[in-house]
């Protein structure tokens, strides 16, 4: 990942330091299984734990050689020892060592994005409580529709993450697993209880039947999770985008003192933050297809996975830790524009009560609906052309047809039959 969008914790994750001291961690906890075993003597698993160390640069001098980085490292590793080299690497393959070791890396990633998934919901929910009862025109098609509560948009989004933390929970278990089976993953030079041993000395789940890798489908499930949260990230982002616009600007980004819209128009005020999560968006969802073929392997294994893998995993770790807490950020300082919202809503002259109108109509008197929105229809067509008030052309029209009682007439036009529910669909999602 470029340093631009790289996250320090996931960045050290995935160092090569770090996976080299994962997979050191690993060998050295066979050795201690073997060990347990009664195979490999105390005394020579005490030296393996307490000698062996990793060097780097040697490993690599190594590799020039062998041309396979597991050979050099274990090889790298025994340098560092006398005798008691030869318990290392003992009944494993190269994958037992990798794949539990990147599955290891991969958990202390997750746990990262958690944290960011839970930061995110915390602000989602405080913004819900916070417009709860502030009335926003809603709009489907882009096009002006009814009054809704500000509160259920936030509201709809915390419940959003909250499915994708759900997601994410599952795949977090099939995915946080050791393999330790060996060449074919049949356990032939290996037995189950040294994996078993491992995964309980590592904090991992048990991969249950493998080949020679980790089947991928596990992968696969991870990063599908990943571009689904992040196809709700740019959901989030479009949005806030659309509301920033000139035309509209009734939600928008926080804009610092000292922060530049542009290079050469110094008026402008860009929504930056969330263009950049729909675009680290985009290459987040780029990856789902690619875990998805990585899952189609050669007989027990090849390494058609491997080399994309090196690159997939830090880039989408990064970029997905990156977008959570950017857009926590851009949602924890967003503006409101709360008179520009009611402007909006007065703006549109009351004909967003034609629902309410028609279906009064339909439920108390003897009319058809058709006959009914016929008349309301051709009424919103008046105001949308001459910028009037729905209610006086309804009256204009001839509304008294249908309602004979203008005090009924007006208590049909109160914004608060928009938020009639509201307390309700709350008190449904949060409970949970």
């Amino acid at each position: 990942m470029i340093e631009r969008y790289t996250v320090k914790e996931i960045d050290k994750i995935w160092s090569e330091d770090n996976k080299l001291n994962m997979w050191l961690l690993v060998e050295l906890c066979v050795v201690e299984a073997w060990s347990k075993k009664g195979v490999v003597p105390k005394q020579d698993m005490k030296k393996v734990l307490e000698k062996s160390i990793v060097d780097r640069k040697r490993m690599l001098e190594l590799e020039e050689i062998t041309k396979h980085d597991v050979v050099a490292f274990t090889r790298m590793i025994s340098e560092s020892l006398g005798d008691e080299k030869k318990w290392i690497h003992l009944g494993l393959t190269s994958t037992d060592v990798v794949d539990t070791a990147q599955n290891k890396m991969i958990q202390q990633s997750n746990e990262i994005i958690e944290s960011d998934l839970d930061n995110l919901l915390i602000t989602l929910k405080n913004l819900a409580l916070q417009n709860k009862d502030t009335l926003i025109m809603g709009r489907t098609h882009g096009i002006f529709g009814e009054p809704t509560s500000l509160g259920l948009k936030f509201l709809l989004w915390f419940e959003e993450i909250k499915r994708q933390v759900e997601r994410f929970g599952l795949a977090r278990k099939q995915i946080e697993v050791t393999k330790i089976s060996g060449s074919m993953g049949n356990y032939a030079n290996v037995d189950l209880d040294i994996e078993e041993f491992v995964a309980k000395k590592m904090n991992l789940n048990v991969d249950f039947l493998s080949t020679q890798v980790t089947q991928r489908d596990r992968h696969a499930f991870l990063i599908s999770v990943f571009g689904n949260i992040a196809s709700t990230l740019e959901k989030i982002a479009v949005e806030i985008r659309l509301f920033q616009r000139s035309e509209v600007g009734e939600i928008l980004e926080g804009f610092g003192k000292n922060q530049k819209g542009s290079s050469s128009m110094p008026h402008k005020k860009n929504p930056i933050s969330s263009e950049n999560i729909s675009g680290l968006s985009r290459y987040i969802k780029s990856f789902v297809n690619m875990a998805y073929e990585n899952n189609v392997l050669w007989h027990e294994r090849d390494i058609s996975h491997s080399s994309n893998e090196r690159i997939m995993f830090p880039d989408i770790f990064n970029a997905l830790s990156y977008s959570l807490k950017r857009l926590n950020s851009t949602l924890s300082n967003i503006v409101i524009n709360y008179s520009r919202i009611d402007e909006t809503i007065k703006h549109q002259n009351n004909i967003y009560f034609s629902q309410r109108v028609l279906t009064h109509i339909v439920l108390n008197y003897n009319f058809s609906r058709e006959e009914v929105y016929d008349f309301v229809q051709e009424c919103t067509l008046l105001c949308q052309m001459n910028n009037l008030d729905f209610k006086q052309v309804l009256k204009d029209k001839g509304i008294a047809k249908f309602i004979k009682d203008q005090v009924e007439l007006e208590n049909l036009f109160s914004n608060k039959y928009f938020l009639r529910n509201v307390d309700k669909i709350y008190n449904r999602a949060l409970k949970r």
